[in-house]
Order: C-alpha cells, then sequence, then structure tokens
C-alpha cells in the first residue's frame, strides 16, 4: 500500500473514532467509555486506536491540533492574519466554532474545555504577538483569547442562536478596541 492510501486510510480511522466518541458521550461519560467499546463503535481495531492515541483524552487533544492547523492555513489563505479584531477574521473564528459545535460541546462535556482555551490561546499568540510588541500587548491578546473562549461557552450553554455574524458584532460592541493588535 503506498505511503497516500496508508495516510488516507489512517485519517479515515481517526475521523471515525472521534465521530464514535462523540457518539458515545451522548449516551454516558467519558471515564465509563471504554477502548472496547469505542473501537468497536468506530469499526477499527484496538491496534489502529493504539497506534494512534495513548488515551481518550488524547484523541481531543489530536482533533484539535488537527483543526488548528487547519484554521490557520485557512486563514493565512484568506488573509486573515493582519488585524485580530476584523470583522472577516472574527467571523471565520465563529463560523470555525460553529462547523466544530459537536466536537466543543463534547470537548466540555468531558470535562477537557481548557484544552479549547490552550489551543485559542497558543494560536493568537503564535500568530499576533512579536516580543517586540510589549508585555501590554501579549497581555491584552490573552485577553482577548479569554474572551473568545467565553463567548464560544456563553454561545454554547444559551443555545447557539446567533449567526457567526451576530457574534462578531457581540464581540465588537462589547469589547472595543482602541489600538491595532
Amino acid at each position: 500500500m503506498s505511503t497516500d492510501r496508508k495516510n488516507q486510510a489512517n485519517q479515515l480511522a481517526r475521523e471515525c473514532i472521534v465521530t464514535a466518541l462523540m457518539q458515545l458521550l451522548k449516551e454516558k461519560p467519558l471515564s465509563a467509555i471504554s477502548i472496547s467499546e469505542l473501537t468497536q463503535r468506530a469499526g477499527v481495531s484496538r491496534m489502529t486506536y493504539y497506534r494512534n492515541y495513548q488515551s481518550k483524552e488524547d484523541i481531543f487533544s489530536s482533533y484539535l491540533d488537527e483543526a488548528l492547523a487547519h484554521y490557520q492555513r485557512e486563514a493565512r489563505e484568506l488573509s486573515l492574519d493582519r488585524q485580530i479584531y476584523d470583522s472577516a477574521n472574527l467571523f471565520h473564528c465563529f463560523s470555525y466554532f460553529e462547523k466544530h459545535k459537536e466536537f466543543l460541546d463534547s470537548l466540555f462535556k468531558s470535562g477537557l474545555g481548557h484544552l479549547l482555551l490552550t489551543a485559542i490561546s497558543k494560536y493568537i499568540i503564535e500568530a499576533w504577538y512579536k516580543p517586540e510588541d510589549g508585555i501590554e500587548t501579549y497581555y491584552g491578546l490573552q485577553a482577548f483569547a479569554g474572551a473568545l473562549y467565553n463567548l464560544y461557552i456563553s454561545w454554547s450553554s444559551n443555545g447557539s442562536k446567533e449567526t457567526p455574524a451576530e457574534l462578531v458584532n457581540l464581540l465588537q460592541s462589547i469589547a472595543p478596541h482602541t489600538h491595532n493588535t
């Protein structure tokens, strides 16, 4: 089997495992889900699971890493990395939250919501912070990461009624920026 086909098969197996985990989390808590049950639901072998993950929590971390890498590629392609408060940039962010809502809700349900905050903070610092910017900018970016994280939690727990465009307007009205970040 060619390397490309192996990678595609492995990616498909990983997607099946993530989907199976989200389905099982609708039925029971993460701690009650066995690896055997997860692999059976995913239609993959235990060997495939252990080739990709060390723990059930690792499924969430890996998926977030992949989603963040995809998000970063899209942002670069769309030239959204110029201004953090730009409407197009925020719309892209909230659209991504909406697209991955089921996964993110599963993450929170499992008590692993901090992984999202870590991913958001990491991305924002890597994308917009330069050491010469100073500590005020650094803390401002960290506060912005926290605002995105908390806005997602509130939006989700409130039934996700607002569209990404409405979330952009809300964030820009409640946290107006006074300088370019």
